[in-house]
């Protein structure tokens, strides 16, 4: 016979935060049984609609819930009544508990069959150095030193930091990262770049006095030294220029994405595509398309730099977009069968888990697909009548 008091005991202990180790094994073994499982949806639900854990002074439960559960499609109707922080964790809780709690309960993910090919790992620091010279060298996470014109490089922990080095002169190095792999640049003016998967920037190994300019491909984020005296400016894709005094930024530039887009988190910068300039204030987004520029204001801005916090931001995103951004971590080949599904995504996901979890949750959230030889991932689409 059921005991819906002490699943209702350990559900309010395990959103709360206040379950033990042993507390949540039982409540995970209570959740295996379909009729337990079915009733804690409907509990989760009812709870989350009448507010009752909002006891707490803020949203940490469900930020809780919604950090551990990660990903989910758009809530129905009946959920969009919540505010949007619930609507969050209860639209998650119903996606991932139709199938029992694998991810709230952080239970060992099972792999789909049709992910069973070959596992992929998720990206990591790795790039590729091309001096001025035309060598090349491998960067990882390991820790050396690296020489150029009598200067050092180092590199340590996934990030490389120039000395500022006259004798350099006017040469130019370049860091490219593959797809599957990001890296962190330390300037030789003291400017932080993060350079996304499938990237490249170019730079000179010793900036002029009145100027500092990279070259930019792909996607990274910026957080630029102040010299008022040497403005800095990002070309991207010689097609747009940012122009920079001392702020934080991101610039997505893919080719394969529709736009160009250049989001401003502090400071000031000026965008420049074709004969259009815009300059932007905080929380705003340049949105460059064909030399026409465009400026979107209330920007989500921890959607736009969640790559660099190790995360995937899906809020509002299509399966195109979702699909864009694994194809670059996780280095596969998308292609579609019968055209592209028309799905709609929320929630944030670590950029740390292997492909198979990750397709685990895509199956979840109803994707179909199958996982051929050669990371090559076929996404089926049965919405084609």
């Amino acid at each position: 016979m059921m005991n819906k008091a002490l699943l209702e005991e350990l559900t309010d202990k395990y959103v709360t935060g206040a379950a033990t180790a042993a507390e949540e094994r039982q409540l995970q073994e209570l959740l295996d049984d379909p009729l337990y499982l079915a009733q804690f949806e409907e509990m989760v639900l009812g709870s989350l609609e009448a507010e009752k854990y909002l006891q707490e002074t803020d949203e940490a439960v469900f930020r809780r819930i919604y950090s551990r559960i990660e990903m989910g499609i758009q809530p129905q109707p009946r959920i969009r009544r919540l505010k949007p922080y619930l609507a969050a964790a209860a639209a998650v809780l119903l996606l991932m508990l139709s199938g029992g709690l694998y991810f709230l309960l952080d239970k060992k993910v099972e792999v789909p069959e049709t992910a069973q090919v070959a596992d992929v790992q998720p990206g990591g620091s790795k790039a590729v150095l091309t001096l001025a010279d035309g060598s090349t060298i491998t960067v990882d996470s390991s820790a050396r030193q690296i020489s150029q014109h009598g200067g050092a490089i180092t590199q340590q922990n996934g990030r490389l930091q120039y000395a500022a080095n006259a004798a350099a002169g006017n040469a130019y190095n370049t860091l490219a990262t593959p797809p599957g792999g990001q890296y962190r640049l330390r300037l030789p003016d003291g400017t932080e770049v993060w350079l996304n998967a499938a990237s490249s920037i170019r730079f000179p190994v010793t900036f002029s006095k009145n100027e500092r300019k990279v070259e930019l491909t792909g996607e990274a984020y910026f957080e630029v030294a102040q010299n008022a005296s040497a403005p800095f400016t990002v070309s991207v894709n010689k097609q747009t220029e940012v122009l920079v005094l001392g702020t934080a930024f991101n610039v997505n530039a893919y080719t394969d994405e529709h736009n160009v887009t250049t989001t401003l988190l502090s400071g000031k910068v000026k965008v420049t595509a074709g004969n259009e300039g815009v300059q932007l204030s905080p929380g705003q987004q340049a949105v460059s398309t064909g030399g026409r520029l465009e400026v979107s204001r209330d920007v989500d801005v921890d959607k736009v730099v969640a790559w660099k916090n190790g995360l995937f931001n899906f809020q509002d995103a299509s399966l195109a977009e979702v699909m864009r951004q694994l194809s670059r971590w996780y280095n596969i080949a998308i292609v579609y069968e019968n055209g592209i599904p028309d799905m709609e995504f929320y929630g944030k996901m670590q950029r740390d888990m292997p492909l198979s979890a990750m397709l685990k949750m895509l199956e979840r959230a109803g994707v179909e697909f199958r996982l051929e030889e050669n990371n090559r991932l076929v996404v089926v689409n049965r919405q084609v009548k």
